[in-house]
């Protein structure tokens, strides 16, 4: 029991002093710079794929290793933990708000998050996901300027379908194989407005206006 309690704080401690880069979450999380150990970590000029996240400030949580795990508590713009075992990682109670759009050529000033997780298998197809994501749209839509939802696994890819309170607008974004695509739809649009969307890039499908976009 005394071998076995050693090793366990030798463990502890190589983990504890082992430079934060070596061990910290895989992309899309990054840095700019990494500083401090896996203990307590800061980020400098994170980011979440194409999300601004600014400076961020990462603390172990010792009880994660009980379960063979890496877990980092998150202090910044979201608050939230972070975690990484053997055959999976993920996000577990994200809350906090990110301003600008991680989809690039869609309309979006900013997202909130509310008790987000997802939790992704090794090899990045979706386990579990859910909590509550609002998204702020840069300009009203059909006289919309929110849409919500629930992220959700679709088979082993991770859906966020997002709309707004009367339906009218709808964002359906698909993660999957480490890109995503990105639908979003409008109905009910005015003449002016439908004409500048299709200027925008949108067409018509199914009596509504659609965006589709992609990327990694």
């Amino acid at each position: 029991m005394r071998i076995l309690a050693l090793g366990l704080g030798v463990i502890v401690g190589l983990v504890a002093l082992a430079p934060a880069r070596l061990l910290l979450p895989a992309p899309p999380l990054a840095a700019t710079s990494v500083s401090g150990s896996v203990w307590q970590a800061q980020l400098a000029g994170a980011a979440l794929g194409r999300m601004q996240l600014g400076d961020v400030g990462l603390a172990l949580q010792p009880g994660a290793l009980l379960k063979g795990r890496l877990g980092w508590q998150t202090a910044g713009r979201i608050n939230g933990t972070l975690w990484r075992g053997f055959t999976a990682g993920g996000v577990a109670g994200l809350n906090g708000r990110l301003n600008g759009s991680p989809l690039t050529g869609l309309p979006l000033a900013g997202i909130s998050l509310a008790d987000v997780m997802a939790t992704l298998d090794g090899a990045g197809r979706c386990e579990a996901a859910g909590g509550q994501v609002t998204a702020d749209l840069a300009l009203p839509l059909a006289g919309q300027r929110q849409i919500s939802g629930a992220p959700r696994c679709d088979g082993a890819a991770l859906l966020l379908p997002l709309a707004s309170g009367d339906g009218r607008v709808r964002l359906d974004v698909t993660v999957s194989d480490g890109s995503w695509t990105a639908r979003l739809a409008v109905a009910g649009a005015g003449v002016g407005e439908a004409t500048a969307l299709i200027a925008a890039g949108f067409r018509e499908q199914g009596g509504a206006l659609v965006k589709e976009e992609s990327g990694a």
